[in-house]
């Protein structure tokens, strides 16, 4: 059978994605891009303070020194590999437009998909898998390093955990759970999502080697804003989260923090780290900036906290079939439904004649609806409660007619002994569904005989007799064909079969 599977896919992700909507995901790319490249000037700063103190003190913090390298070295050696993933990508959908500056083949999903999941073993380079291992190599070695740490060690299972996710009720595989059906626009910032978190995580491994040299090697004016968000996308109706703290500070004070001229509530401040809030209520390019303020050596010294870009994209759901929105009346239609970064058990959709199998996926049974359209929604549960994701209409059809036959023809010339043996059939041609159907009952029409009614799909002893006194050149009508189609769905829609006697 044809395995029709209709698409729902949320956030972004549609068939037919429009330009805006790849421009927003471009865009987010890019925002994704420029919040690594903030922290890797913050790395910066880290590793300089790191070969300062190595060179006061080469005993107490060479070892801590050279440790950090370490995190540096596999930390830049993982970013990279995901780099050239990045760039192989563009160049395998078409390469920059030199216009725009943008890839040409943002809406490619069919070279992405061959390139990340297919074995090398049929054209393709199965670059998921050795992405998945890379991220499980590099999160067991960083973990060696703040083993002492049991937050750091959740942070890092955390952000890097490659393990299967649950749909339904069976396990996907992380690689196809992750990148299969996304299109370039969609898989591009998530790679760069991917690079920010070896960042974020190689500068909170670093962080804490640089604390264990103690606080009295490092100088306290080497102190810097680090802000830090806890989603790398997040779309309309969901909070974005963030990180506000000082690399090195007196665990004892509690920093004020100003976001755009408005002092944070100290209630938000714990142990030196603010948290800043902001609910997403409107699409579009996002930013803030403030500064963080601390009394040192008896002063009151201010921090600034350089300006932080996201983009908050619009939240739709696109429900496209391969049958150009159309459910049918008499079948099982199936639908799929995705919703990118969000565990499928937490995905609810509603609509007339939907039911949920064990494999995650749906079937849409409108046999017995009225009207001439059924719409579907989206639901999303998060820790605020259910939000609509979005919904599609669809259009509903009957089944077109069937076609009655012999012998896999619509008529023609048949010798009469074929005729009288014949089964007759009903076929649909050219369906996108590959429906059985089992005649129950037709006419037969005999030169020189009234026409006669049979149960069943094959001519009586008395039709066949009637069949045998025909001489060649004779016509034969098979007519008001009747036949049952899956659920005992009746069929009444057949052409006739017209044969001539040979």
């Amino acid at each position: 059978m044809i395995n029709m599977m209709y698409l729902v896919l949320t956030a972004l992700l549609a068939l037919n994605i429009s330009k805006d909507i790849l421009d927003a995901l471009t865009k987010l790319n890019e925002d994704l891009a420029s919040t690594v490249m903030t922290v890797e000037k913050k790395l910066g700063f880290l590793y300089d303070a790191f070969d300062k103190a190595a060179s006061e003190n080469p005993e107490k913090a060479g070892k801590w020194r050279d440790m950090a390298y370490e995190v540096k070295e596999k930390s830049t050696e993982l970013y990279n590999f995901i780099e050239s993933l990045k760039k192989e990508l563009i160049e395998i959908t078409g390469g920059i437009d030199e216009k725009s500056g943008k890839p040409k083949g943002l809406d490619n999903r069919e070279k992405v998909a061959n390139y990340l999941l297919n074995d090398p073993s049929v054209g393709g380079a199965g670059k998921a898998k050795e992405l998945k291992s890379k991220l499980e190599k590099f999160r067991e070695e960083m973990k060696t390093y703040v083993s002492d740490n049991p937050s750091l060690v959740s942070m890092l299972d955390a952000n890097f955990n490659t393990g299967k996710q649950k749909v339904g009720d069976i396990q996907i595989e992380w690689e196809n759970a992750t990148f299969e059906h996304y299109p370039l626009a969609a898989v591009l910032p998530f790679l760069t999502g991917i690079q920010a978190n070896v960042r974020n995580a190689e500068a909170d491994i670093i962080s804490h080697l640089q604390s264990n040299i103690g606080k009295a090697d490092l100088k306290f004016s080497d102190v810097y804003a680090v802000v830090k968000p806890n989603a790398l996308y997040i779309t309309q109706g969901e909070t974005y989260e963030a990180e506000i703290f000082l690399a090195a500070f007196d665990a004892t004070q509690k920093p004020e923090v100003y976001i755009n001229g408005q002092k944070l509530d100290p209630s938000m401040i714990n142990n030196g780290i603010a948290k800043y809030r902001v609910n997403a209520s409107t699409v579009g390019e996002k930013s803030y900036s403030g500064k963080i303020v601390i009394r040192q050596n008896g002063e009151e010294k201010e921090y600034e906290i350089p300006t932080q870009k996201y983009t908050v994209a619009p939240s739709s759901v696109v429900i496209s079939p391969t049958a150009m929105n159309v459910l049918y009346r008499g079948v099982d239609n199936p639908l799929e439904v995705g919703v990118p970064g969000v565990d499928p058990s937490k995905v609810e959709v509603k609509g007339p004649g939907l039911t949920k199998k064990s494999d995650g996926t749906y079937t849409v049974d409108i046999t017995k609806l009225e009207g001439t359209t059924a719409t579907y929604e989206v639901f999303v549960k998060t820790e605020e409660g259910v939000r609509k994701a979005g919904e599609k209409k669809f259009r509903i059809k009957g089944l077109p007619q069937a076609s009655g036959m012999i012998y896999n023809r619509k008529g023609g010339l048949f010798s009469a002994n074929a005729v009288k043996n014949a089964e007759i059939q009903a076929v649909f041609e050219d369906f996108v569904f590959d429906l059985s159907l089992k005649v129950v009952s037709f006419e037969v029409v005999v030169p020189g005989f009234p026409p006669q009614q049979i149960r069943g799909d094959r001519f009586d002893d008395a039709t066949r007799k009637k069949i045998e006194t025909l001489k060649p050149g004779s016509s034969i009508t098979v007519r008001n064909i009747r036949a049952i189609g899956p659920k005992d769905f009746q069929v009444t829609n057949i052409s006739p079969i017209s044969i001539d006697i040979q």
